[in-house]
């Protein structure tokens, strides 16, 4: 073996005892938790390996430098931070301009006050994985290494050359991290503003049901409200048909919105509004729905549909008109124990020019109670994700029909709690029910 072949062999081994140590230094560095602490790491380490006068890591914007840590050797005392201006042609610019490392006989110390001396400056990409174009400059960040105390050989020179590429890496990763941490504090901001919106919608939203249900000679009635989230696409409400006559005729509604969250919310809302204008004397259910159809068309054009029960309650006759607009089979539970469904015959509201819907008419003894609910109930899963269904519930307030209507529908909640203990609902449950 040659003494060439033995020189390149040594150099081999101390370029990669370099990177080596560089690689330990960046270890180290990357468990620090600020980037000032990091970037003095990567000093003090170069110290140890490279004494100098002072050494200082910095930021190039446009024509000048950044500082981001410059230390002073033997004393290790931090060195004020300044921002420095490079002119044209100066050495430590154009060495950033084409991205190489320079040893200089003389440029202007890190230190004020100290006179010039040699220097060894190393640009480095400190913005890794970046993929924008730059103006100016090619290389992003400069070492700078102050008055050596010894001559530069190739050994020092590849352990600079290995900690400017090692400080790019431990620079794009704080500034990645910093990039995060301020897309996080932006997020939580805009999430907070969002849970505040969401608050005031679902308190607007608790605004738009019945305050209170009416209990007259003839009718008792009583309601639980379960949203899936803190606001509903379910609607129920009980009401005068007559405004003048506060005991005559009610109006039952029960719906529920596609979807859940704020804009089945906005859906429900409107759908209260037009509802309440087109509920009136001597227009039967399927007329009103039909109406309704048409303006929530218009409104929210498919991207909603409504499924409704809407009848007409005499609580002094017992009578009962009804139409259902695709809503779920609702229950009649009769004071002997028969149980009757009141299925749909129409299409959901707001989605097709026509619902097809009918009226239908039944009377309601004493003791009878119509029980009005949405899917959330029937369609919410147990543990191995069997539905609760329509002949469960029918079951559990067939027994409770002894029951005032309140118990009746804490039973119903209570049947399906023991159905799927601790299971997290997916969707909006109301439940409302009226007794003659």
């Amino acid at each position: 073996m040659d003494d060439l072949e033995n020189r390149q062999i040594r150099q081999l081994r101390n370029r990669l005892e370099a990177i080596g140590t560089a690689g330990e230094i960046l270890r180290v560095s990357l468990g620090t938790s600020a980037l000032k602490d990091a970037v003095r790491t990567i000093l003090l380490g170069l110290a140890n390996l490279v004494p100098c006068r002072a050494a200082g890591i910095f930021e190039v914007e446009g024509g000048c430098l950044r500082d981001l840590g410059c230390v002073l050797m033997g004393e290790f005392a931090d060195v004020p931070a300044t921002v420095r201006t490079l002119g044209e042609g100066h050495p430590v610019a154009e060495a950033i301009q084409t991205n190489r490392h320079q040893i200089l006989a003389s440029v202007e110390s890190l230190l004020p006050g100290e006179p010039p001396g040699p220097a060894v400056v190393v640009p480095f990409e400190g913005r890794l994985g970046a993929g924008a174009i730059q103006s100016g400059p090619r290389a992003s960040h400069l070492l700078w290494v102050d008055s050596p105390e010894d001559e530069i050989g190739e050994d020092g020179l590849d352990i600079m050359l290995a900690l400017g590429s090692q400080a790019g890496v431990v620079l794009t990763g704080f500034r990645y991290r910093d990039d995060l941490e301020r897309t996080y504090k932006a997020l939580q901001l805009a999430n907070n503003r969002l849970q505040k919106d969401i608050d005031r919608a679902r308190r607007i939203q608790e605004g738009l049901l019945p305050p209170s249900l009416p209990d007259l000679p003839g009718l008792s009635a009583a309601s639980r409200y379960q949203p899936a989230e803190k606001v509903s696409g379910d609607y129920f409400d009980c009401f005068p048909l007559d405004p003048t006559c506060p005991e005559g005729t009610h109006c039952l509604v029960m719906a529920d919105v596609s979807g859940h969250g704020i804009s089945a919310a906005m859906v429900m809302a409107m759908f209260k509004v037009i509802l309440h204008r087109e509920v009136r004397v001597g227009s039967p259910p399927s007329d009103v729905l039909d109406r309704m159809n048409r303006m929530m068309l218009e409104q929210i054009r498919g991207l909603h549909f409504v499924t409704v029960f809407l009848a007409y309650l005499d609580p002094a006759s017992g009578e009962l008109e009804w139409c259902s607009a695709g809503h779920c089979p609702q229950l009649l539970v009769r004071a002997g124990g028969a149980i009757e469904t009141l299925a749909a015959d129409g299409l959901f509201v707001g989605t097709f020019d026509s619902l097809g819907a009918c009226d239908r008419k039944l009377s309601m003894g004493p003791g009878d109670t119509l029980v009005l609910y949405t899917d959330g109930i029937t369609e919410a899963e147990g543990e191995d994700g069997e539905l609760f269904e329509l002949e469960r519930l029918a079951e559990v307030v067939r027994e409770a029909r002894q029951e005032s209507v309140a118990g009746m529908l804490d039973a119903a909640l209570a049947g399906l709690g023991r159905f799927a203990p601790g299971k997290v609902r997916q969707d909006d449950l109301t439940l409302f029910a009226a007794r003659t």
